[in-house]
């Protein structure tokens, strides 16, 4: 080896050496937090926080008070002061975007313990309900959320459920509570699966379905179904007719309706059901700002989806099948569907 590549090589191993020695006189302390404020830990003394823990145990979703889940040193600025890194729960985030916060939420927190284990109660609950592929990541029991000026009950987020107003609840307002909440959150997943849409939109939509008259006039473009009585005003609404009492309101208005019994009522929504079927419908058009719009079928495939997936939630498979199944096309939508409700969000109907 030649003089002047010594001298190179020299220093090299010299500060190897150095940080050799510096390795084992003091030993390497890994300076990285691992930890998550996501993984809940029990405190027995502390009723909320137990049953916070008791939540994360069965069901593994953390619930939380305040939308500031975590703070962390995060070392100093240039003047020396301590610095501060806080993990918050996203509201921005969506299923397929982030809202680059440009939407705003406020918070009005549960301060009482009272009020938390009255909100953990329903947490239970709602959970105790949802299947595991329909439990949130994360959930935020708040009194209220007000979001660019709106206070919605709750608000479902990529990661965070927020659940609001629930104290005081009956047991059939819970169940009843915790019921749209899951409903509403199955109809999510179902309109952002794009090839869904539009295979159940093609049963109605291949041959223009949508925005129909129902009764033909010859020139109106109608899908000729015929009524056993004639439909006056806004009372044959399809969507309208399994109302509880509306046969006694059918009778008593007899002169609009031409129903003077409950028989009649009942023999006249079995007959729409069926002609209205022969289409794959099970509802009209959703407009009621137009007074005119129950002579038509839905406006729409979305609005035609968003009544069939709250049928299929609130009746069961047993009970609109015998409400609705006569009709082929209503069958394979409600099949199109129901493979994906069941099959992939582990939904029972």
């Amino acid at each position: 080896m030649s003089e002047e590549m010594r001298k190179i090589i020299a220093p090299i191993i010299l500060c190897c050496m150095v940080l050799l020695s510096a390795c084992s006189e003091d030993a390497l302390v890994p300076n990285i937090d691992f930890s998550s404020p996501y993984a809940l830990t029990d405190d027995p003394t502390d009723p909320v926080r137990h049953a916070c823990y008791e939540i994360y145990q069965e069901y593994g979703v953390p619930v939380f008070f305040n939308d500031t889940v975590a703070a962390y040193a995060a070392g100093q600025d240039y003047y020396g002061n301590p610095l501060t890194r806080y993990e918050t729960l996203d509201l921005n985030w969506n299923f397929q975007s982030h809202d680059r916060n440009s939407v705003t939420y406020r918070f009005d927190y549960l301060h009482t313990q009272e009020e938390q284990l009255d909100a953990l109660s329903f947490a239970h609950r709602f959970l105790q309900r949802a299947s595991r592929k329909m439990r949130p990541f994360s959930m935020m029991l708040a009194d209220s959320i007000h979001i660019n000026g709106k206070t919605p009950i709750y608000h479902n987020g990529f990661r965070t459920l927020v659940m609001t107003q629930l104290g005081g609840l009956s047991d059939e307002q819970v169940d009843s509570c915790a019921r749209a909440i899951l409903q509403s959150m199955v109809l999510d997943r179902v309109k952002l699966n794009t090839d869904l849409v539009a295979r159940f939109g093609a049963v109605s939509d291949k041959e223009k379905y949508y925005n129909r008259p129902w009764v033909s006039d010859g020139v109106n473009g109608g899908l000729s179904c015929q009524w056993g009585v004639e439909h006056r005003g806004t009372y044959w609404r399809p969507q309208d007719l399994w109302e509880e009492g509306l046969a006694d309101k059918y009778i008593l208005y007899a002169m609009y309706t031409d129903v003077t019994t409950v028989e009649e009522f009942e023999a006249e929504r079995a007959l729409i059901f069926q002609q209205i079927g022969r289409y794959g419908f099970i509802s009209g058009s959703a407009s009621y700002s137009n007074q005119l719009a129950h002579l038509y079928s839905p406006d729409n495939i979305m609005q035609d989806l968003e009544y069939f997936v709250a049928q299929m939630l609130e009746l069961g498979r047993s009970e609109f099948m015998a409400r609705y199944g006569e009709s082929p096309l209503v069958k394979r939508k409600f099949t199109i569907l129901a493979e994906y409700i069941e099959g992939e969000l582990g939904v029972e109907l």
